[in-house]
């Protein structure tokens, strides 16, 4: 149950943030559809993941994929409503203003730095399966067993 609040808070309510927040700020809905959309396959992998018990990589990297796709639509969103974008956030905080904060290549990034956390799941995911595969030979070959 921790892990499913964990995952609500700590990846669906930054996207639908992330998306309001600047759906408003550049007057466009296209930054809420996107947050919408990226919510909606967050929790539909989040919950399929718990339902069927991945453990902590493979979880990790499927979100981290899902993060990845995402910011790289978002990355896509901003490049195409830059301008609306940047006056609306000097506008609504001006002190709060940052270039970094509006420019497309700041989602790149983030959504590469996603991939890479995604990639790293993905290479980890084997290692972590050999080893509980071995643990568990090992545990089956311990118990006496009923052959028969």
């Amino acid at each position: 149950m921790r892990v499913w609040y964990g995952g609500i808070f700590g990846g669906l309510l930054p996207i639908l943030l992330l998306g309001f927040v600047y759906s408003a700020l550049a007057d466009r809905t296209l930054f809420a559809l996107w947050a919408i959309v990226v919510g909606a396959f967050w929790v539909a992998v989040l919950r399929q993941g718990l339902a069927a018990g991945w453990r902590r990589f493979r979880l990790l990297a499927a979100l981290a994929l899902v993060l990845a796709a995402g910011l790289a639509a978002f990355a896509w969103l901003e490049q195409e409503h830059h301008e609306i974008l940047d006056l609306g956030f000097r506008a609504v905080f001006p002190a709060a203003y940052r270039p970094l904060l509006t420019e497309p290549g700041t989602a790149a990034a983030l959504a590469g730095l996603a991939g890479i956390v995604a990639l790293a799941g993905l290479v980890f995911l084997p290692w972590g399966w050999r080893r509980q595969n071995q643990k568990g030979k090992a545990e089956t070959a311990e118990t006496p067993g009923t052959s028969g």
